[in-house]
């Protein structure tokens, strides 16, 4: 039966919060730079193995200098102690950097929509959403397949035209190939033309589908007299050559053109108005985010055109953005810093957690808390991408980050610095003595060395890194692709849908977290932390199996049942290895206190070592994550059209990798040592020891 706490061993509440809201940083921080990077493929078009380099190398690097800080950590004197300085300046730096690491140039684009209303020739009140595009796509489109049952056959693709076929100040032709809109399964019953992108101000002529031989190259852009610096156009759009009996117009003087409805609807964000250019009539469009040219009551059967035109105009600048190994290189050399700053701020963080009381049971409550508010972080992480792409908030995914990577900011500094300022530390740094000023760095080398030493020979610390590398690793292995079994297996390739649902199992998981943090917390304080790591990782275990059989696209909520049992696996560990880890801190000091009662404690090194193999893990596994990607054949240009092996291969990695992990995490947790009993006796005998006398009653 487990003991009262003592009054001396207690945390207050609030300060547990507080120590908690540092653990929301570490999370929200740890959230961010990884599920922000998907933005790099959907938005920037770089390769998923690229990726997954950028989740690699950073983390090879904050596993190197972890166990550095942690040692630093361990031997500072200072008058604010030994952890406070770190977390407080770790915070400020660290919050900065992620801001600057998302201010990155991207390409300018003009998306350009096709939709068809399908066999009835009516809008369904839902589209079947398509946002694949045949460069960098940005989903748009208002999500609503998901968890509808009633059946649709509207259809419509977006495609995306970026420089150097945009250019400032003067008329471009753009042309493109129907066969380009490959989800545009149905061309009989065209019903709307969308436009949408960076520029805000567009002058518009010649909108029209036409017939050409397929073999026929795309005509060169048009040269225009227009001055350098225009505001708008001062000469007319090229004259059409195609024949009129193969053309299908909506906007030109040189065809007869079919009735349109509204070249602005009123659902849509953009302001239009008549405008001429070299005297020929054009539509002016300003305010533009997504406009909706809508052909009114009538739809159009374009089945025998083979090509969409219309010449466009904008004052706007056209940037032409950046290569792939540009924007590898930038992320690369920013998240290198972006880790040191990271590692200053959580290692101190976690070694002050520690420290805070000596009580078996309490420091399993103070962990409970701890990880109870640092789930919040995780409420937010899933939304990420939504928020990124919401179109009424930003014209594109990059704007969005970078809105997004303030935000962080800002929540980092704020928050980041209160552990420092309100929590005080238990054990007080000795005063430096005259050897230790005098020691030179070869001396510091081999203590750290040591230290380093005596940390990782601790069997009962190395079970506890064991079970948390296969746990936490292979949920983050599959959790760097399971974003495209949402979107390409269960919403059949919408990218708005998929991270829709994404979002909602992702919230639903976490709010199941919480509840999951409670009993984990109750059963570690009553049937101890070893059972109580076997319930928990069993009933996430039981989520991955089920994740099997309930991903599927005919009931796409469905994914919403695994979820629960899945919050379990995470809320179990990181409420349990904190507290277990403060046990072998306390065993390791009694092993390696002298006869005078001297010892070492090194919360700092062994929460760093722990955080270094998890952090090493968690590199190969992103890295690995992305190339098992490439692995299953996985095609971004593929659209919703991926192989069905690529698709079987997709699930099998997403449930049954942290499936078999998880088991042979219990089976190295099985074998973990320190019972309540044995942490009491390793505590009476440390203060035996350090009082040179009998132990108080």
């Amino acid at each position: 039966m487990s003991r009262q706490t003592a009054r001396g061993d207690r945390i207050s509440f609030p300060h547990k919060v507080i120590y908690g809201i540092g653990g929301f940083v570490n999370n929200l921080l740890a959230s961010a730079i990884g599920g922000m990077a998907i933005i790099l493929t959907l938005a920037l078009g770089v390769s998923p193995a690229l990726v997954g380099l950028l989740g690699l190398f950073p983390r090879i690097f904050d596993a190197i200098t972890d166990p550095l800080v942690g040692f630093i950590s361990d031997n500072t004197k200072s008058r604010w102690g030994r952890r406070r300085p770190f977390i407080f300046v770790g915070a400020i730096f660290t919050g900065i950097v992620f801001a600057l690491l998302w201010q990155i140039p991207a390409p300018a684009q003009f998306r350009l929509k096709l939709v068809d209303y399908g066999a009835d020739g009516v809008y369904s009140g839902v589209h079947a959403i398509r946002e694949e595009t045949e460069a960098v796509g940005v989903a748009q489109s208002i999500p609503g397949r998901m968890g509808s049952a009633e059946p649709m056959d509207d259809v419509e693709h977006e495609v995306v035209i970026t420089p150097p076929t945009l250019v400032t100040g003067r008329w471009v032709g753009i042309d493109v190939p129907l066969a380009s809109f490959d989800q545009l399964t149905s061309r009989e019953h065209l019903a709307q033309i969308l436009i949408s992108g960076d520029l805000e101000n567009v002058y518009v002529d010649n909108i029209y589908l036409y017939r050409a031989d397929a073999a026929a190259e795309a005509p060169a852009p048009p040269e225009s007299s227009d001055m350098e610096g225009a505001t708008a156009p001062t000469t007319a759009a090229p004259a059409p050559t195609a024949a009129p009996e193969d053309v299908i117009s909506f906007f030109s003087d040189a065809y007869d053109d079919v009735p349109v409805g509204y070249f602005s609807t009123d659902w849509d964000r953009s302001d239009v108005e008549d405008a001429v250019a070299g005297g020929d009539p054009v539509k002016h469009y300003f305010n533009l985010r997504f406009a909706g040219i809508d052909f009114g009551e009538q739809t159009v059967d374009a089945s025998e055109m083979t090509h969409v035109h219309l010449d466009i105009w904008t004052p706007d600048e056209t940037a032409e953005g950046r290569s792939d190994m540009y924007y590898f290189w930038h992320f690369l050399i920013g998240s290198l810093i972006f880790f040191l700053g990271y590692t200053v701020f959580a290692t101190p963080w976690v070694a002050l957690g520690y420290e805070l009381t000596p009580d078996y049971n309490e420091r399993t409550r103070l962990m409970g808390v701890q990880n109870f508010i640092s789930n919040f972080a995780f409420i937010v992480a899933p939304w990420f991408l939504v928020i990124m792409t919401n179109p009424d908030w930003f014209r594109n995914q990059i704007d969005g980050a970078k809105f997004l990577a303030l935000m962080v900011c800002i929540a980092t500094i704020a928050l980041g610095v209160l552990p420092a300022l309100l929590l005080r530390e238990r054990v007080a740094p000795a005063p430096a003595a005259a050897a230790d000023e005098g020691k030179g760095f070869g001396a510091n080398v081999a203590e750290f060395l040591s230290g380093l030493l005596k940390t990782v020979r601790s069997g009962p610390f190395l079970l506890l890194c064991l079970a948390t590398f296969l746990i936490f690793n292979s949920f983050i292995m599959i959790s760097s692709f399971q974003i495209f079994v949402f979107i390409y297996h269960i919403s059949e390739g919408s990218q708005v849908d998929g991270a829709w649902l994404a979002g909602i199992v992702g919230t639903v998981g976490i709010v199941a977290g919480f509840g999951a943090i409670v009993i984990v917390t109750w059963l570690g304080t009553r049937i101890g932390k070893r059972k109580a790591f076997f319930v928990s990782t069993g009933i996430s275990m039981l989520g991955y199996a089920l994740k099997w059989f309930c991903y599927r696209p005919d009931m796409p909520m469905l994914a919403l049942v695994p979820a629960p049992f899945l919050a379990f696996g995470l809320s179990g560990l990181f409420t349990l290895m904190g507290s277990m880890i403060a046990d072998v801190v306390d065993l390791d000091e009694l092993q390696n206190m002298d006869a005078r009662g001297n010892s070492e404690r090194r919360e700092g090194m062994f929460g760093s070592i722990y955080w270094w193999v998890v952090k090493v893990g968690q590199a190969v596994a992103l890295g690995l994550g992305g190339y098992l990607l490439v692995a299953t054949g996985f095609d971004i240009d593929l659209g919703g059209n991926q192989a069905a092996e690529t698709l079987v291969q997709m699930r099998a990695f997403d449930a049954f990798i942290p499936l078999v992990a998880s088991g042979v995490a219990i089976w190295a947790i099985a074998r973990f040592p320190i019972t309540e009993e044995m942490a009491r006796g390793t505590r009476e005998e440390l203060e035996r020891r350090r009082s040179g006398g009998a132990v108080p009653a």
